[in-house]
């Protein structure tokens, strides 16, 4: 193995991978034992891999930071993803909600593909120190390689037992990066009070306040508080005893009371708001729930229809970044040239993928914006930097 390479990516994953296979000549440096290991987890197992939509459509998905992404989404939009990997012998189909999928359904099958279009790849091989003068210089397990260009795509801290356990941040430092605190994103919210005996129930349709703003969809309860699409999106903007309120069911005492032939408050409930009775006898309190319709208080019903509308508490995703599918924070993006993802502080150098601090709603966002920002990087070197002819000089 030769020890001057023009481009060196640090970094298997998504976004490391992806470019691997746009280059005509580099190192790919990666410090599990095997590529793609968080990419095998995406969209449970099945990779949902980019979200159908305009460029414009798709940067309004990352919050703060829309134009920063328009430009690589501009410059690759969902549709040339799609053709690439159609390139590497993965076809890929949309679904109603506009998600994107390998037809197979597996990811496996991303990761094979992209392993199979990417160059020289050391695993293994976990990076301890940069630094520069005329070239780059990695210190590594494995030895010591130099590099014209160095591409940074490490990932961020979510799943960190795949690998994503913040070693970019460092190396990013090293060069003068400011590093914004990072978070949990795209992950569950605890509550503080919590409800007994409903982990696992589903609420299909209901919506709640957070941050002063109204979220809607399905959601699933926890052991510790609750999960589901709607939830994940709106974590990111969770601070520690923020609070929050769920709106179960919005129902007024008449309609409770048409229900008077009911033995139970209980059932008379379940039947005006489709809730699980295991969800119902949580909320409240069983001396109102025992009682008949005919003989509930004035009091009884604005108990029900009060925490059935309104449910309040306070939550926070303490503890939760392990666990989350990204991370909010990492390498400040004022530092980053948006349409090459070049470092404006260091000629040659490259920050990708969720290392980065951009992050994306559920549905393909941000394994898109990894893919995208390797392009953009691509892009960049073929223009600005012509490589050399690839040298046969492995031994």
């Amino acid at each position: 193995m030769r020890s001057h390479w023009p481009v060196i990516i640090i970094g298997g994953g998504a976004a490391g991978l992806y470019l691997s296979g746009l280059m005509e000549d580099c190192l790919l440096l990666e410090k599990r034992s095997s590529c793609g290991l968080k990419l095998r987890l995406t969209g449970g197992g099945a990779c949902n891999l980019a979200h159908e939509g305009s460029p414009d459509d798709f940067s309004r998905h990352f919050h703060e930071k829309r134009a920063f992404v328009a430009a690589v989404a501009q410059a690759h939009p969902t549709m040339a993803i799609r053709q690439h990997f159609k390139s590497l012998g993965v076809d890929t189909i949309t679904r109603e909600d506009g998600k994107v999928f390998p037809r197979s359904g597996r990811s496996q099958d991303v990761v094979d593909a992209l392993l199979s279009a990417a160059k020289d790849v050391i695993t293994d091989c976990k990076v301890e120190e940069i630094s520069k003068g005329g070239i780059f210089t990695v210190k590594t397990t494995k030895g010591i390689f130099t590099s014209d260009r160095l591409v940074i795509a490490t990932g961020g801290m979510s799943v960190p037992s795949t690998g994503s356990e913040g070693d970019g941040y460092a190396l990013a430092a090293s060069f003068g990066h400011k590093i914004i605190p990072v978070k949990p994103a795209l992950c569950r919210i605890k509550l503080a009070d919590r409800l007994d005996d409903v982990e696992g129930i589903t609420v299909p349709d209901m919506s709640f306040t957070l941050d002063g703003h109204i979220w809607r969809g399905p959601v699933l309860f926890t052991r510790t508080g609750i999960s589901g699409p709607a939830v994940m999106n709106a974590s990111r903007f969770v601070e520690k005893g923020m609070p929050i309120s769920l709106h179960f069911a919005a129902v007024d005492s008449a309609t409770i009371r048409a229900q008077a032939g009911k033995k139970k408050a209980l059932g008379a409930i379940q039947a005006v708001t489709g809730l699980p009775s295991r969800l119902v006898q949580a909320l409240l309190p069983p001396d109102v729930l025992d009682k008949q319709v005919a003989s509930l208080s004035k009091n009884d019903m604005k108990t029900i229809t009060g925490t059935l509308a309104d449910w309040k508490t306070t939550c926070s995703t303490e503890g939760e970044l392990p666990y989350a599918t990204v991370t909010r924070g990492g390498v400040d993006t004022k530092d980053i040239k948006r349409k090459t993802m070049e470092s404006r502080l260091v000629e040659g150098l490259y920050i990708i993928g969720e290392c980065l601090d951009v992050d994306g709603e559920c549905g393909g966002y941000n394994l898109s914006f990894a893919f995208m920002g390797a392009h953009a990087v691509a892009s960049s070197i073929r223009k600005a930097h012509p490589l050399p002819a690839p040298q046969d000089q492995r031994s």
